[in-house]
């Protein structure tokens, strides 16, 4: 893939030096900061983020409502069932809640929905299996904004509903009892990006201030909300930073016995998490038993106090996991063989439909599509006369939007701005394709989506050592909107002949002047060898650090996103 190099340069006369004293760091740390939008006088907050930096919830439209509604609730010891969605969002915000309750003194009950039978949101079956349990007060986490009809239902039927989502939608709210969403038109709350257990995080801080309880909802909260923030990719910005932050150093402490469990199954070190090991190690297997299966054993490892039970599930979690991967895979090969067999991948879209894909992995394969071709994609299972589809969009092409403009063709659609799930009539699948591209071309206005590399900044190598390291840890956790900083190394030369390693990476040595590091250039070997032993040749070199631990020395490394020949 070719990309283009996006550097912003603020200018040397801004006083880094200044700054770096002020808040004891690097002066690159502070040109990282600086050339991503970070204010001077917001800096020492990114880079000690704390609980001061939480906002009221009680700013958010709805929560007092809310909060007055449950706490009657509570005082009356009514049933209360809480209602999520099958993926790590959705099961870490059940969780947190039905925990909250049992601590309360109440018997809580939860739902959710099975992603092959009924699908995303609040359905009839959830509102009936709620009556069956006499429940007068239904709180809904992670969905809910759209349910439209099924809370119409609810009402008819005497059940008070609390909605809290996250999810953007469309003109119209439902008749709820009451609506937590930071993404109300209407609403005036300082952060609009909270995951669906940071809404759910939200609600339990009122509820603390409101009627009071007798433990922290720090210890006893903030590593579900952390796990499902994450997992969501979220921006982690602002609210989200604080909840990350906190939560990651809790984790490496944890005393839940489900998430205690899943990091051991999955051979981490609790004292080396972080938020790579979260999104891309410990939420696959919680969202795995939703892809696959029913998530009410997600659920049940957070919540479960018996040790021997969550080892169990913590197990049960892992082996989904490797089923999904399996799945995944299969239907990865399938996709590419579509797209290259018909040349999708130039055009502006890729939509791709097919008989009984698997419901549960066609959202991931997607993303790897996206990753692979940078193209807007929405894959499509067909089963009788339906299509579900899934899809995922690159950072200048907003998912949501476009399918409000194609409402007519489609059954139903939710999301926001980079995941979508839509369904509709297998008679609308072509025309859906054909607008989708249209629309696509008409925004575009017929260029190609650039796959772009931000660089935070122009780094010489011989600044790069332990402590430079450490103080780059303070901007972590890196993720959506908070990218691991990517470097710019000028007129590097490569010491001697660059290692191919499985006949696809290339293992080299970068030097500049007197100083050298090791380097490790994923899935670009056969591609560039021949350009990299070129005799004389310097080369501009694009780059992340990263820290490798090796029969117990711990040694810095660079990850090689691009070279070019230096001018």
């Amino acid at each position: 893939m070719i990309y283009n190099w996006v550097y912003k340069e603020v200018g040397n006369d801004f006083r880094f030096k200044d700054l770096a004293k002020d808040f004891n760091t690097d002066e690159y740390i502070i040109k990282i900061l600086i050339n991503r939008g970070i204010e001077p006088s917001k800096i020492g907050q990114f880079l000690n983020p704390d609980e001061k930096n939480f906002y009221d919830p009680f700013l958010m439209k709805g929560m007092k409502d809310s909060v007055v509604r449950i706490k009657e609730a509570i005082e009356r010891k009514e049933n209360i069932l809480i209602y999520g969605d099958y993926d790590a969002d959705g099961i870490t915000s059940t969780a947190m809640l039905y925990r909250f309750f049992k601590m309360v003194g109440l018997k809580p009950y939860f739902f959710i929905p099975h992603r092959l039978e009924e699908g995303y949101g609040v359905s009839r079956n959830g509102i009936d299996f709620a009556l069956s349990k006499n429940v007068s007060l239904m709180i809904t986490v992670d969905c809910g904004i759209t349910a439209f009809e099924e809370i119409e239902y609810a009402k008819r039927k005497g059940l008070d509903i609390i909605v809290t989502d996250h999810h953007e939608f469309a003109d119209k709210l439902p008749a709820a009892y009451s609506i937590v969403n930071p993404n109300r038109e209407d609403e005036t709350y300082p952060f609009k990006s909270l995951a669906g257990c940071g809404v759910v995080f939200k609600l339990i801080q009122a509820l603390d201030k409101f009627i009071g309880v007798d433990f922290s909802v720090i210890d006893n909260f903030i590593d579900f909300v952390t796990l499902g923030t994450i997992a969501d990719v979220v921006p982690l910005i602002d609210e989200n930073r604080t909840i990350a932050s906190i939560g990651l150093k809790h984790l490496k402490n944890v005393k839940n016995y489900g998430i205690k469990s899943l990091i051991e199954v999955s051979d981490l070190k609790l004292d080396l998490i972080n938020s790579y090991h979260v999104g891309f190690i410990l939420a696959p297997r919680i969202n795995a038993m939703g892809r696959m299966d029913n998530a009410t054993k997600a659920v049940n490892l957070l919540i479960t106090d018996d040790k021997n039970e969550a080892e169990e599930l913590a197990k049960e979690l892992n082996k989904k996991n490797r089923l999904r991967q399996e799945v995944d895979q299969d239907v990865f090969d399938e996709a590419v063989e579509m797209i290259e067999k018909d040349s999708l991948h130039k055009k502006q879209t890729i939509v791709i439909a097919k008989e009984n894909w698997h419901e549960g992995v066609i959202g991931i394969v997607a993303s790897r599509l996206v990753e692979k071709y940078n193209k807007p994609t929405i894959m499509i299972s067909i089963v009788d006369d339906v299509g579900k589809g899934s899809g995922r969009s690159t950072q200048n092409f907003h998912l949501y939007n476009a399918l409000k403009e194609l409402e007519d063709v489609l059954l139903s659609f939710g999301g926001h701005r980079l995941a979508a799930g839509i369904t509709l009539k297998r008679e609308n699948i072509e025309e859906f394709k054909i607008r989708f591209e249209e629309y696509a071309k008409l925004i575009s206005e017929g260029k190609d989506y650039e796959k772009n590399i931000d660089i935070d900044c122009v780094l010489p190598l011989d600044r790069i050592d332990h402590d430079f390291y450490e103080k780059l840890e303070k901007l972590e956790p890196f993720g959506y909107m908070n990218p691991q900083p990517v470097f710019l190394s000028k007129n590097v030369d490569i010491v001697g002949y660059p290692l191919m390693l499985k006949d696809k990476h290339l293992r080299l040595c970068l030097k500049q002047k007197e100083y050298s590091y090791d380097a490790i250039w994923f899935n670009n070997g056969k591609e560039m060898m021949s350009k990299l032993t070129q005799p004389g040749k310097q080369f501009d070199v694009v780059y992340n650090i990263m820290k490798n631990e090796y029969s117990g020395k711990i040694l810095l490394q660079l990850r090689i996103i691009d070279i070019m020949e230096s001018a």
